[in-house]
């Protein structure tokens, strides 16, 4: 008997992490999705389709595709100059065996062809079996979103993860990496607030308390501050509104020009007297 429970117990505790493995799968091709859409990646953007599926989008009637038709109409769209920057949020996932459902809000703007911009404000369903180890989605619908009208800030919002910190002199030459940031974390909320933080690699450990030659290292190897952001979408900018700071004297308005690709967001601070720009670039990871 105790043989049998113990069975019982692993055999549960295999199947929660299969699940959560699942969830996680399901989670990383919805992004990976969305990142070739935003990048225009026809490739990738077709893997994600089972070969026969269908839609309901914005009301219209059901839609039946398959792979070939639906490789066919992005690629017109890239084509003809047509440039996305969509993004999930809130993304929930179920796992049935072999079948996900997966709901989120769909947020972010399509710019056209002729240059005039379309903002999508939707609530979105997929429905994704399993096939040869990949989960493919079979059906989605779409419905508009009426509860709120997404704003410039809306790109932004969600945790960001560090993924390179650069300077580049006045030539656009690489600087030293030594004593770079390696890494980071950056959060935006809905409530237009913030916070950062970056460490450098290899800080040094503490013997016992502290000398004043290990504290001033420390200090001088974290960034951390905390704040409210505004965005200028015409000059192409983020103002971080610093509220409070590790170090006292930099509690001021810092702007960072910004720049979208995929999952990722660069953020370039004005030069400064020299000509050297630095460049943090972030990866979105919720």
């Amino acid at each position: 008997m105790k043989a049998l429970t113990t069975l019982f117990v692993v055999g549960m505790f295999v199947t929660t992490v299969a699940m959560a493995d699942d969830v996680d799968d399901v989670k990383a091709a919805i992004r990976g999705h969305f990142a070739a859409v935003n990048s225009g990646d026809v490739a990738a953007y077709t893997s994600y389709y089972s070969n026969q599926g269908s839609a309901f989008s914005g009301g219209e009637l059901l839609e039946r595709l398959s792979v070939e038709q639906r490789k066919n109409n992005f690629q017109a769209g890239v084509d003809s100059g047509l440039r996305r920057n969509l993004q999930m949020r809130n993304l929930e996932v179920q796992i049935y065996g072999n079948v996900a459902i997966a709901t989120g809000y769909l947020l972010g703007s399509t710019t056209n062809p002729d240059g005039t911009t379309q903002r999508t404000s939707q609530q979105r369903t997929g429905v994704l079996i399993k096939q040869g180890g990949q989960w493919k989605e079979v059906h989605r619908h779409n419905s508009p979103l009426t509860i709120s009208t997404p704003t410039d800030e809306d790109r932004f919002i969600g945790t960001w993860k560090l993924a390179s910190f650069e300077r580049r002199g006045p030539d656009g030459e690489l600087g030293p990496s030594a004593n770079s940031y390696r890494n980071g974390l950056l959060v935006y909320t809905p409530t237009g607030h913030m916070s950062l933080q970056l460490t450098r690699e290899n800080r040094q450990q503490f013997e016992g308390r502290a000398s004043p030659e290990e504290a001033q290292a420390a200090l001088y190897s974290y960034i951390a501050y905390y704040g409210t952001f505004t965005v200028n979408q015409t000059q192409g900018s983020i103002t971080h509104h610093r509220q409070g700071h590790l170090i006292p004297d930099r509690v001021t308005d810092g702007m960072r020009y910004f720049r979208f690709s995929g999952n990722r967001l660069m953020l370039t601070a004005p030069p400064t007297g020299e000509g050297m720009t630095t460049t943090l670039t972030w990866e979105r990871i919720e």
